[in-house]
């Protein structure tokens, strides 16, 4: 991951400032199951969920999500390029949560992009 994101970001003339990897998380069968459904019916209500002590099997587990924390800094349309670039690659990548700051005082329009994705990983991978 940390190899594309940097040739990704080389290649649009962005810098990666921060990159951390955060614990992975399991995904059950049933959760990701239910999570299709969802999205098949579209329902609006929101269901609060209850959180589970128990530990889940391991092949009770279909996948991992894995919550890598950024930051990167460069322009616009340098970081809507490299966003592009990775839509298009093999990896499941999910943008979670990103915020763009513009840099003041900075007449090249400089950007500073902090932000959350996440990787998807399956079972037999761990």
């Amino acid at each position: 991951l940390y190899q594309t994101l940097s040739e990704h970001a080389g290649m649009n003339n962005l810098v990666i400032t921060k990159i951390e990897k955060q614990t992975p998380k399991e995904v059950s069968k049933a959760e990701a199951l239910e999570a299709s459904s969802k999205k098949k019916k579209k329902k609006k209500k929101k269901k609060k969920k209850k959180k589970s002590t128990k530990k889940k099997s391991a092949s009770n587990v279909a996948y991992y999500t894995i919550p890598v924390d950024f930051e990167i800094t460069g322009n616009f349309l340098g970081y809507i390029k490299f966003k592009r670039a990775l839509s298009l690659s093999q990896k499941m990548l999910n943008f979670d949560k990103e915020t763009i700051k513009v840099v003041k005082g900075n007449t090249t329009g400089a950007i500073k992009v902090n932000g959350i994705l996440t990787i998807v990983g399956l079972a037999d991978e761990f």
